[in-house]
């Protein structure tokens, strides 16, 4: 019989296995994309970005998560009733993405004339909102099952034909529309695959009163939460949207999408791994906490190696594969990665209030990320851009102290173990940002690009290292 543990151990595998593979595919079509477009495109996607996840997250009822979280959650009437609750979930996003494109492009282009494009880029790019309504309910299926082999296969193979198109698009016609192109793609195939892998009943449309009273009571605070989850995490853009052009909110852009690769790397295995495996665990608090603080370790580990190991070569990184366009990316990389630290401590323990069904906390720790955030505007106009993201820093910083304040138990030991490891961080990485710029320290410029990508690979190796002995030994 295959234990938690076991359990634990094959999900971690598969789940780090598929993010590498997709961060792979996604590098090597955002250097083939910088080439061919133009940093402007990356701007107006940034902006086409928010404004999906604003529709996807403001209307977000808590759908998948109730199915992994409730004890009903492979009840055929329940899957059916949240399939049909999902399907019209998809048609009304689609339909507000027609209303709001006009809106949207007049007030962004009044910063910058070239955002007028979003009013034909909406309306088309929100199509993707309808497919993923038709999304088979076995994903969330597998992902209570843990089967995040065929969960890695799917996002991988949708993402791998996704990204195919982009690039022939762009190549042939360098414009946004190839990233557009990209998003139809990938959402399409995403659905069609997810219905070839159902691990359960076939969907059909249904309706059960119950099954819906289950699904609204919990997802009345997850859709609250996603509400503010949505602004805290994407509020920098809108923002900056309205204050920058295109072409430094493109740059701003670049250079958080690969600092955030920590933070995928917590998200991923507190989402698909840590959630299911603690919401077993949901009728004893004390247990669950001291679970969380034993799996939080390696994820920790993990994931503050990249971020080091990034915010050290991001210079370097920019420089060497990116044209002269982008060259104050790889410096916004460096600041980044003191709010990429901060939002993984949030991530690596925002799972409990969840597991436990309370949502609510997880509510309030968003809506305070939410209200502190506007204090980066003043950091914006007093130190520009990095004070901007110190302020993002902080409001990090503020709603993780609310969340340890919920914990039912364990409070000091979170504390403790959020304060070590942040300390780790800035030890190892802050000195040697500030040995690294200087060009001259070593005498010449291989030397010194030797030195910054041993300095880089030395985290990531050594958090891979400690990450798969903790779950080797605790599958033992």
């Amino acid at each position: 019989m295959t234990t938690t543990h076991q359990l634990a151990v094959r999900g971690a595998f598969w789940t780090l296995t598929g993010y590498g593979l997709s961060q792979i595919l996604r590098l090597g079509s955002n250097l083939v994309l910088a080439w061919l477009l133009f940093p402007e495109a990356f701007g107006l996607m940034a902006l086409v970005t928010v404004f999906l996840q604003g529709l996807q997250m403001t209307s977000d009822i808590g759908l998948g998560p109730s199915i992994i979280q409730n004890k009903q959650g492979t009840d055929p009437v329940f899957l059916r009733t949240a399939w049909t609750l999902q399907i019209l979930r998809g048609l009304l996003l689609w339909l507000i993405a027609w209303l709001l494109a006009q809106p949207v492009a007049d007030f962004f282009a009044a910063n910058d004339p070239m955002a007028g494009m979003l009013a034909d880029i909406l309306p088309i790019i929100g199509l993707t909102a309808l497919i993923d309504g038709f999304a088979s309910t076995g994903i969330h299926l597998l992902n209570r099952q843990l089967a995040m082999a065929r969960l890695v296969a799917l996002d991988l193979l949708s993402s791998l034909i996704s990204y195919a198109v982009i690039i022939l698009w762009a190549w042939l016609s360098p414009e946004i529309w190839a990233i557009v192109a990209g998003g139809l793609t990938y959402s399409l195939v995403r659905t069609l695959l997810s219905h070839v892998w159902n691990p359960g009943v076939r969907d059909r449309l249904g309706w059960d009163g119950d099954a819906f009273r289950e699904l609204f009571h919990f997802g009345r605070w997850v859709f609250l939460s996603t509400l503010v989850t949505f602004l805290a995490r994407n509020l920098d853009r809108l923002m900056l949207g309205k204050f920058v052009a295109m072409t430094q909110l493109g740059i701003y852009s670049l250079a958080m999408t690969f600092a955030q690769v920590a933070i995928q790397v917590a998200v991923q295995l507190s989402a698909k791994v840590l959630f299911p495996l603690l919401s077993r665990l949901q009728d004893d608090p004390e247990r669950l906490v001291n679970a969380c603080l034993r799996a939080r370790r390696p994820v920790l580990w993990l994931s503050g190696a990249f971020c080091s190991g990034f915010a050290l070569i991001a210079p370097l990184f920019f420089d060497t594969l990116y044209d002269d366009r982008y060259a104050e990316a790889g410096t916004l990389a460096q600041w980044l990665s003191l709010y990429v630290w901060t939002h993984i401590l949030l991530v690596s323990m925002d799972r409990i209030p969840l597991s436990l069904g309370q949502p609510r906390a997880l509510f309030i720790a968003n809506l305070a990320t939410t209200l502190t955030l506007p204090l980066a505007l003043p950091g914006y106009w007093y130190l520009g851009l990095p004070g901007f993201i110190l302020g993002m820093t902080l409001a990090n910083l503020v709603a993780l102290g609310y969340l340890i304040l919920t914990l039912p138990c364990g409070r000091a030991l979170m504390t403790w173990q959020s304060t070590l490891f942040s300390l780790g961080f800035l030890l190892y990485t802050l000195p040697l940002i500030l040995l690294l710029k200087d060009p001259h320290l070593f005498g010449s410029p291989l030397l010194r690009g030797g030195m910054i990508m041993l300095a880089a690979s030395l985290p990531p190796l050594a958090g891979i290292g400690y990450t798969w002995k903790a779950l080797r030994s605790r599958a033992g």
